[in-house]
């Protein structure tokens, strides 16, 4: 039996989550059978009838928000997607990067069509070759964070579809990683109902802390804050 989801938020019209790691939002085209997803597992748990306007991919852990009706839908959709919203994650890259860039690189959607992307990034720490950053996205492309920093060439720790295979296998190999190292940590928006400002966020999750402490350089400090 799956463990209950950690529900940071629940009222008549929005529920925030933190997202395990290697958990599906809904099915998809590449669903393996008998595979398991967020959207079931927490609709059994809460009982109540999800509207998906928010999405994280697979690999990635943490904040992620549903609304509970239609209405709440298409406003919880607006406040994602306005400039007072605030979605910031932590990942870890290869390499050494400034201490704070953007990419504004358009992003090719599923069906062929160029969009206007936004990220915004801030290094917290430098270790091991490595970089920790925060990112803030103004936009909500697919895959947005992975695909900038791809073409940053500072692609992510454990990122298997955007990242170096030989690179993440040494990691695995030499010091456990556990899995793509990208994690929702904060999360703020006007509430969908009531316009009120919200904030939520979701400390860096256990696996990648060990992780990270087992690094060498490391500064202990730093991950402790996160």
């Amino acid at each position: 039996m799956s463990s209950p989801l950690e529900v940071l938020h629940l009222d008549e019209h929005l529920v925030v989550v933190n997202k395990p790691s290697g958990l599906s939002v809904h099915r998809g085209e590449r669903s393996e059978e008998g595979e398991e997803f967020l959207l079931q597992r927490l609709k059994a748990q809460i009982d109540r009838y999800l509207y998906p306007v928010h999405r994280l991919d697979r690999g990635t852990s943490g904040l992620l928000s549903f609304a509970l009706s239609k209405k709440s839908a298409a406003a919880l959709q607006a406040s994602l997607q306005a400039d007072t919203a605030i979605k910031e994650y932590l990942c870890l890259v290869r390499g050494s990067t400034a201490a704070n860039f953007s990419s504004d690189r358009p992003l090719t959607s599923e069906e062929g069509q160029k969009q206007p992307a936004l990220s915004h990034f801030e290094k917290l720490g430098e270790f091991y070759r490595c970089s920790l950053l925060r990112v803030r996205i103004e936009t909500g492309r697919r895959h947005q964070i992975r695909r900038h920093l791809q073409h940053e060439a500072h692609h992510i720790i454990g990122d298997s579809s955007y990242g170096k295979g030989r690179i993440n296998k040494w990691f695995r190999d030499k010091h456990a990683l556990p899995r793509m190292f990208l994690h929702a940590e904060r999360l703020s928006l006007a509430h969908p109902a009531t316009g009120e400002s919200c904030t939520w966020r979701a400390p860096l999750p256990e696996d990648l802390r060990r992780f990270l402490l087992a690094l060498p350089e490391v500064d202990a400090g730093l991950v402790a804050g996160l």
